[in-house]
């Protein structure tokens, strides 16, 4: 079953509704309370990744249940230049607001590297700009499509922890991360300037 689009902004417009819809979703999941607030939690974080870009930007926001897996969706186009990427990366490194810090802030980085266009100036979207988020990405067929799994990125992390300082803050992150604690996945799709980022949840 897929739901409806709810199309949100930067500025919240649309956020309370697409938490109405997850409600609704997880009663029609016949969710108990603390899965039905789980959800609504990680809904709450993919949609908090918004509030950091142009308020003109537009996102779509749906959920999708498949057996007994809900999938949380946002998609949008980011048209990225390089002031856009700076305050980006300004904000999540000033960490002024809940979303800006950790995993959900690497996640933001990481877009704004992806989404960058690559020229001589900004060489965006190589494995040095991308950090240990690299480790969870995979280079599409042609330049400019990339995708991300936090499950890859966790493993992965699993075998640097021991040999790398910067490996074990990440996994501390993961370890203080709403989403990667609640989630059973997370990934990010990104073609261009199109990006999909996908939370998936099992109540199994």
């Amino acid at each position: 079953m897929k739901t409806e689009i709810i199309t949100i902004s930067p500025n919240g417009t649309g956020a309370d509704k697409a938490l109405e819809l997850t409600e609704k979703t997880g009663a029609y999941c016949a969710l108990d309370h603390k899965s039905s607030l789980r959800l609504r939690l990680l809904s709450e974080e993919i949609i908090e990744l918004m509030r950091t870009f142009t308020n003109e930007l537009i996102g779509e926001f749906w959920l999708e249940t498949k057996d007994e897996v809900v999938e949380i969706h946002l998609k949008t186009d980011i048209p990225m230049d390089l002031k856009t990427k700076k305050e980006i990366i300004s904000v999540s490194s000033s960490g002024k607001n809940s979303a800006a810090k950790g995993l959900m802030g690497r996640i933001r980085e990481m877009i704004a590297d992806a989404a960058l266009p690559d020229d001589p100036e900004t060489k965006a979207m190589t494995e040095q700009a991308l950090g240990l988020m690299a480790l969870g990405c995979q280079m599409g067929t042609y330049s400019g499509s990339y995708s991300w799994s936090m499950s890859t990125y966790v493993a992965s992390l699993e075998k640097a922890y021991d040999v790398q300082t910067e490996a074990k803050d990440a996994k501390d992150e993961l370890e203080k991360s709403i989403v990667a604690n609640l989630a059973d996945d997370v990934t990010v799709h990104i073609i261009n300037s199109a990006v999909e980022i996908t939370v998936y949840k099992s109540f199994v």
